[in-house]
Formats: C-alpha cells, sequence, structure tokens
C-alpha cells in the first residue's frame, strides 16, 4: 500500500551512559516511516540506497524485521549517511548531518523501479533526500513519474543547516506540494519556509492543490485542513524521552488510517467524512506519542497502539485487541 523513498542513515543517539558516548540508531524521515507503517502491519515497501557494510546491515535488518519489503533497496560499496543528535531538556533533537559521499546521497534514475508495484496505493517522499543531489532531482523525476497514477505524500521535515538557499527551496517545496495529494508538515516546517504563523502557511499550502494538510504542533496536538474541514486533535499526555522519528510515526500513522478507510484515489481522500478523518488524526497523533516515549525512532506496533488507545485502531481491518482492559494506558 505504501512506497517510502528517500533517505535511509544512522542516528548517533546520545547514550544513557554519558553525554558524550553515542548509540548508533538506524533512522531517516521516508525510512522510519516505512518502519512505522509495516509495525502497524501495512503492506510497505522501501526505495532508496544504502552501504553493503555492517552500518547497512544494521538499516537493512531493522526495515525486514519491521515486516518491510526491501526489494526496491539497491546497495553499493559508499558509506552511510551520519546524523548525530542532541536532545534539549525537552527532549527536542538537532541535528548534524555527515552525507558526503554517502550512499542515500546518491540514489539515481537507474536505481529507481521501472514500476511500483500495483499494489501501492501511497508515494511517500520527504526530509532531506529532497535537498541533496543528485538524489533530490532522481525523487523529483519520481513525483512527475507517479503523481497521476499514486497519491503523493510529503513531509518537508525541513532541516534548516542543509539548505543552502531558502528561495530555491520555497519553490522545489511549492513544485512538491502541487503534485502531492497529502502535505504533512509540522509547525516549524511551515513558520519556517513560510516565515508566517503555521495554520495560516498550512491554509496557503492546502491552496496549492493538495486534498489534506495534516500539521503537527507537538504538545499543542494537531491538525487537518482540507477543503471542507478543520479538524484539531489534543496532544497524548506522555512522558517524553525524545522526539526522533514522532513525526515519522505520525505519517505513517496517517496513511495507514486512509488506507483502513478505503482511500486508494483523490476522490476518495476528498470525500473523507468528518468523523472518518478525525480517527485518522487520532490514530497519527497516538502513534506519534508513543514514538516519544521510546529512545530514538521507535515506532509503535499495532498491538502497543491498541493498548495504549484502542479507539485509535478501531478502523484498522479484521483487528481484534488481545489484552485485559486493565492493561490500557490512557
Amino acid at each position: 500500500m505504501i512506497a517510502a523513498c528517500g533517505e535511509s542513515l544512522i542516528d548517533m543517539v546520545p547514550s544513557e551512559q554519558g553525554r558524550d558516548l553515542f548509540e548508533a540508531c538506524p533512522g531517516g524521515c521516508p525510512y522510519t516511516s516505512a518502519i512505522a507503517a509495516a509495525r502497524l502491519t501495512v503492506p510497505t515497501w522501501f526505495v532508496g540506497k544504502t552501504s553493503k557494510d555492517f552500518l547497512g546491515d544494521k538499516i537493512v535488518s531493522k526495515l525486514q524485521d519491521s515486516g518491510v519489503d526491501t526489494s526496491l533497496l539497491i546497495r553499493n560499496d559508499q558509506a552511510v549517511t551520519l546524523a548525530f543528535v542532541e536532545r534539549d531538556a525537552a527532549g527536542n533533537a538537532n541535528y548534524a548531518f555527515y552525507s558526503a559521499d554517502a550512499a542515500d546521497r546518491f540514489l539515481s534514475p537507474s536505481d529507481l523501479p521501472a514500476k511500483l508495484p500495483e499494489q501501492v496505493v501511497f508515494l511517500l517522499v520527504g526530509s532531506i533526500s529532497l535537498v541533496q543531489e543528485p538524489s533530490c532531482s532522481t525523487i523529483l523525476s519520481l513525483i512527475e513519474r507517479e503523481h497521476g497514477r499514486k497519491l503523493i505524500s510529503f513531509d518537508p521535515n525541513v532541516r534548516p543547516s542543509l539548505i543552502q538557499s531558502k528561495s530555491e527551496y520555497r519553490a522545489r517545496f511549492e513544485w512538491i506540494c502541487q503534485r502531492s495529494a497529502i502535505v504533512k508538515a509540522s509547525d516549524s516546517d511551515l513558520e519556517w519556509v513560510y516565515g508566517m504563523p503555521a495554520e495560516a502557511a498550512a491554509a496557503k499550502v492546502l491552496a496549492l492543490g493538495p486534498e489534506l494538510v495534516a500539521l503537527t504542533m507537538g504538545e499543542h496536538g494537531s491538525l487537518f485542513l482540507t477543503r471542507r474541514y478543520r479538524i484539531e486533535f489534543p496532544a497524548k499526555q506522555v512522558k517524553v524521552v525524545d522526539t526522533i522519528g514522532a513525526g515519522d510515526s505520525f505519517h505513517a500513522g496517517l496513511l495507514a488510517g486512509l488506507g483502513w478507510l478505503k482511500v486508494r484515489d483523490r476522490d476518495s481522500l476528498a470525500s473523507l467524512s468528518e468523523n472518518n478523518l478525525r480517527t485518522v488524526l487520532r490514530l497519527a497523533t497516538s502513534a506519534a506519542a508513543l514514538d516519544c516515549t521510546k529512545r530514538g525512532a521507535g515506532p509503535p506496533t499495532l498491538h502497543e497502539l491498541a493498548v495504549f488507545d484502542p479507539e485509535a485502531v478501531r478502523v484498522a481491518p479484521g483487528f481484534i485487541p488481545t489484552f485485559n482492559t486493565k492493561e490500557r494506558i490512557c
């Protein structure tokens, strides 16, 4: 149902053993969303490139252990991108990227499948793979090829330290939004892109052509904007370890919920009821909240999500929780 295309990297996450010690954790925006979707039992493919060394093995193993189809993942002798992470007191992450000559950055047109699997409904793209060449041009060509056949879902996941020209970035951002059915962004993403309050910026994005704009606002909750509805949902109250991967889990929950509601094209997306959209928003918000309770990117499984918020997974086909109600964490 979902093909996620973009970077796969190693997050160097601060260790619990000391501030100057780091743990190597596989990560990356589309990569983590692919894992999050597969853990929700959604058929998922990852399209990208990684190394042949032991770090590449870690990246591939996490995909496969989570149930992601890796048949569209290319491996070569180039290195892996490293992202060193620094957490503030609230668990928010800052990043320093080292990606010169890295495999994921050098995704080329010849690495792309001639055709995406027929089962794919959503093509998920985003983040640093869309600001670094040649991966950027390669993925833009895939978007151009597929946007009339698949539902493009775009997460800018803006990393200002990697952007050399804000005006060029904004032009590319709007080009992708014009071809996307769904745009998922954080308040900080849109405030940086447009220099205006996040919800006003989200309305500006909606006017570019997507059917749905999903806005995440941290402790202030999340918001869906469509041409018919404005829907808010409060943040789940959890003990935050860090926010690494939370937005990626939100994105996966969003697409999983839409898929479970039989969204297959722009018409079926645009015709969703307010109640169904609210259910999807709750699902995505709960998935992000659970990710925040773990170190590094730690998307929840469908069972974990059902224990945490049973109402969030009521649209999952054929899923029957197998736990005692006393176990529920609400």
